[in-house]
């Protein structure tokens, strides 16, 4: 079906496929590095993820060393929801709420983030974003993965 284009790969098999291969998820989805000091427009960087409704996700820069560190830049459409799969143990991200609402599911727990509002969640089991409201949701994320 990816071959055909009739589906769209998720960040999640993108995120085994980059493990499997041993690179970091930037390098298998060719981002280009970021250049010191130089102002950038995030929507002039093409996003990774697209959900045909609305919703998109930008990786504004990631590096390699003892932890992975990405940070993403994302916008859920109203009454969205994106499930994530695990990320390696020890993952964790920050997630900071610039506009709209957004819950985060994880476990059985549900935490409802407003506009200028941040959670700090280990996503080293499944999780999910959630737009309860009726208008976009913007928000950034810093995941450090070990």
């Amino acid at each position: 079906m990816l071959e055909a284009g009739e589906t769209n790969v998720s960040l999640g098999t993108l995120d085994k496929l980059a493990r499997a291969l041993e690179v970091d998820f930037a390098t298998l989805v060719a981002v280009r590095p970021v250049p010191a000091l130089t102002p950038e427009a995030t929507r002039a960087v093409e996003p990774v993820w697209e959900d045909g409704r609305g919703s998109n996700a930008w990786l504004l820069d990631s590096r390699s060393g003892a932890r992975v560190v990405e940070v993403w830049h994302w916008e859920l459409a109203a009454k969205a929801h994106y499930e994530a799969v695990a990320d390696p143990p020890g993952s964790e991200e920050l997630v900071f709420v610039h506009s709209g609402r957004l819950v985060v599911e994880i476990d059985e727990a549900r935490y409802a983030l407003h506009e200028d509002e941040h959670l700090r969640l280990p996503t080293d089991r499944p999780y999910a974003y959630v737009n309860p409201g009726r208008k976009l949701a913007r928000f950034a994320r810093v995941i450090m993965i070990p």
